[in-house]
């Protein structure tokens, strides 16, 4: 693996277990086995890595996403598998949440580009929620879309405080009945 991606992949693994602000330049390079200067030809600064990490991260989650509900036909199947595949993931990871709202919850509002690239996240969500319930719903489908996606963060940030998949299979039946109205 080339010097850019061990950077990239040791800050990904450290700024999701122990925080973007605990992590310092230095245990990244030590890690990652590379020279000071490699971090700086590649990503400029701190920030900059935060930015890959998150644009990474992003582009690997809704891939994983994706590959999980694929074999889901229907809109309805797709968006409660959403729910499983969310479930899976948080138990995979240790229950510590999502890696854009602990960024979010580190960085100040002055961070524009990062708080950008969380916000993007966020939003192509709430897309992919939107697209699917359109399928579904004719009246109100963006109201029951908003109203799952805000299931599916609740869920996310219950089961990190918790350490339990219940939020998850709580905010996946009320999605569900959502559905069905």
């Amino acid at each position: 693996m080339n010097p850019k991606d061990r950077i990239l992949e040791t800050a990904s693994r450290l700024f999701f277990i122990q925080g973007y602000n605990t992590t310092g330049i230095n245990q990244i390079l030590d890690e990652a086995k590379v020279a000071k200067a490699s971090l700086y030809t590649h990503y400029g600064s701190k920030e900059d890595l935060g930015i890959a990490y998150l644009k990474a991260t992003r582009q690997e989650w809704f891939k994983a996403l994706h590959l999980f509900i694929a074999k889901k036909e229907s809109p309805t199947e797709k968006i409660l598998g959403s729910f499983d595949f969310l479930e899976s993931n948080l138990k995979q990871n240790g229950f510590k949440g999502c890696r854009f709202i602990n960024l979010r919850a580190e960085i100040s509002d002055d961070n524009h580009e990062m708080r950008k690239q969380i916000a993007g996240h966020k939003t192509n969500l709430r897309s992919f929620f939107k697209t699917l319930v359109s399928e579904i719903i004719k009246n109100k489908a963006d109201q029951v879309a908003d109203s799952i996606l805000l299931l599916f963060e609740g869920a996310i940030v219950e089961s990190k405080i918790h350490r339990d998949v219940w939020p998850i299979k709580s905010a996946k039946k009320t999605a569900e009945l959502l559905l069905n109205l």
